[in-house]
């Protein structure tokens, strides 16, 4: 009996995947769709642009050398390539490689949309990648029934994080027998493997590190509430909480924060740690008491799947895409209100009065629930859709030799 992927490598399934610039993230991504299309399957993927990616001033980029990658504008970053000449490479670039299947990252560049009309035009599958939620943006009437029109007739399929994703496809008119999950997947077992070999090889001082701390990864940006987070910890310090905090990042808050913190008696206790490589950040995982992801707004939130792959707890706003689905409050951390910087106190305060076994507990829980995130669980449902559309281009090439055998008989 044939596998999912030996059968789509038999019918030479081909399938492209494309992102603006490729992180870590996409890098796992991708060798998870390899890993389910088959060693030798048919899998490529596109890079729009080499420079600096959609966070302007901040290059997050990591190598993709090795990988059936083309990069269409390597030397220009995502502000300063032409959107309308990249569509035309991104097109040629599509004839050239001919895939019955891609997948395309989000309804809202030229680039993107571009990909899915090819896809319309030449009866390819197309998939839209999107980890979007109806409380991303404030939402104008016009432009969401414009994007319904939009993605209803442009995508075959949507691949989500989770249930708020899920939520805003259904309420622009998506089908939900077209929506699948598992989009936004880490090296679970990487982190997980690297975070043990460091705890059990070294020292938080080893790293330059605190022995108890809250840690925050992200950009040091308005929609990342890290300024909230310092002023509930300094709360915390003052009611007389012991735990540093570490914020690993850089971004255009970073000197109020720093600033902030100049008159503070507790200024020695926060650690800024700028902008660490993904390798650069398994340390600062592994000696992590507890992971807090403050956001005002947040798709999703890769991090939090890293610090549950690293076996931590976790405290997570209610407006990053994953709490729902991620969070169970009490088991593996808790979820608090942005707008309640005394609830964050709160929780900082009580997961700092834990034990390290009951912590240890909650981290357990977290890595439980992490399971299913994973790339190769990613790349399995993309399988699903392509090897459906190899079924359905099976079954339609039966019923045209039947008619057509129909119309010999019915000639003579």
């Amino acid at each position: 009996m044939q596998t999912k992927a030996e059968s789509l490598n038999a019918a030479k399934c081909r399938a492209v995947v494309i992102w603006i610039d490729w992180y870590s993230y996409h890098v796992a991504r991708f060798k998870g769709l390899q890993a389910a299309f088959g060693v030798h399957g048919e899998v490529y993927g596109i890079e729009l642009i080499g420079g600096v990616g959609v966070h302007k001033g901040y290059n997050f980029r990591e190598g993709v050398q090795g990988l059936p990658v083309e990069t269409l504008c390597a030397t220009k970053g995502w502000h300063d390539a032409n959107k309308f000449t990249l569509s035309i490479a991104l097109i040629r670039r599509l004839s050239k490689l001919s895939p019955e299947l891609v997948l395309v990252p989000g309804y809202y560049t030229l680039p993107g949309i571009a990909a899915a009309i090819w896809c319309k035009t030449t009866g390819r599958i197309s998939v839209l990648m999107t980890e979007t939620t109806a409380t991303d943006h404030v939402r104008k009437g016009w432009r969401e029934k414009f994007k319904s029109l939009l993605i209803r007739s442009l995508f075959d399929w949507a691949v989500t994080g989770g249930a708020a994703h899920d939520r805003y496809l259904l309420q622009l008119g998506f089908s939900q027998q077209r929506i699948t999950h598992f989009y936004d997947v880490v090296g679970n077992r990487h982190i997980q493997e690297s975070v043990s070999d460091i705890r059990l090889n070294s020292s938080p001082a080893q790293h330059g590190l605190p022995d108890h701390y809250f840690l925050f990864v992200g950009r040091l940006a308005p929609e990342k509430n890290v300024t909230d987070l310092l002023d509930a910890w300094l709360e915390y310090r003052a009611r007389g909480g012991q735990w540093s905090l570490v914020l690993a990042g850089d971004g255009p808050d970073g000197p109020t924060l720093k600033e902030r913190l100049n008159a503070s008696v507790y200024k020695k206790h926060v650690c800024f740690l700028g902008h660490r490589s993904a390798r650069e950040l398994l340390p600062v995982y592994a000696f992590a008491s507890t992971f807090v992801l403050p956001s005002k707004r947040e798709p999703w939130g890769l991090v939090v799947n890293e610090a549950m792959a690293a076996n931590l707890p976790v405290i997570v706003s209610k407006r990053c895409g994953c709490a729902e689905d991620l969070v169970r409050p009490g088991k593996n951390g808790f979820v608090f209100d942005p707008s309640n910087p005394e609830m964050l106190t709160d929780q900082l305060s009580l997961m700092s009065t834990y034990s390290e076994q009951e912590r240890s507990r909650m981290g357990h829980v977290s890595l439980t629930l992490i399971e299913r995130y994973t790339p190769q669980n990613f790349g399995q449902q993309i399988v699903g859709i392509a090897d459906g559309f190899v079924r359905d281009q099976e079954v339609s090439a039966k019923v045209i030799a039947i008619m057509e055998s129909a119309a010999r008989i019915n000639g003579d």
